[in-house]
């Protein structure tokens, strides 16, 4: 197997066209609590991108889970990360994209350009090792902060005209009232400035 990233919680494989995420071990833990969080993480991880998979959102279709490895088996995307070819057009893709998950109540929890791969004109969400289920205006607030803030970081360039994108297009699909949503995500951001002044 071709080693494809080493990350703090997982290693990424590929194998004969597959992409193999195993959960690595940590020595800090003690063995039955590790044993117990890299098992029951790969399987919750496992089962939201196989419920988002089958409510035909635009993730890579996951094949199997092995428990004993901590194994998830999904299908490899041909194609970029998003961080790195990243355009208005795919700003408005990644709003309806967000709306979508949120109204099927899945929440990402690391929603970056860095976490999608484009491949010819569709984007593909990755990377569910943080992702839960839930339909709270605060939650759904925490993604989108998240997405606003990758954009400042890694695209201040379009930053703004990309959030106004990204934010129009969000609207227009997500089935909740934006005002809940809305009133937590300046709260987010006020409790960050707050934050940051001291």
């Amino acid at each position: 197997m071709k080693v494809l990233a080493f990350g703090s919680e997982a290693v990424i494989y590929e194998k004969e066209g597959i992409i193999i995420k195993r959960r690595i071990k940590k020595g800090y833990r003690i063995k039955e609590i590790d044993e117990r969080l890299r098992k029951t993480r790969s399987k919750a991880e496992f089962n939201v991108m196989r419920f988002l998979y089958e409510n035909s959102l635009n993730v890579p279709k996951p094949l199997k889970y092995i428990e004993d490895k901590k194994e998830i088996w999904m299908e490899k995307i041909d194609g970029k990360r998003l961080a790195e070819s990243f355009s208005l057009e795919d700003a408005k893709e990644v709003g309806i994209m967000a709306a979508e998950m949120h109204n099927l109540g899945v929440i990402h929890g690391d929603l970056t350009t860095a976490n999608m791969i484009k491949a010819g004109k569709r984007i593909y969400l990755i990377d569910f090792g943080l992702s839960y289920h839930s339909s709270k205006d605060e939650d759904i607030a925490i993604d989108i902060f998240l997405f606003k803030n990758a954009l400042k970081s890694k695209h201040n360039d379009v930053y703004k005209e990309a959030y106004s994108a990204f934010l129009g297009a969000y609207k227009s699909k997500i089935r909740k009232e934006f005002k809940g949503i809305d009133t937590h995500l300046k709260d987010i951001e006020e409790r960050r400035r707050y934050n940051e002044s001291y």
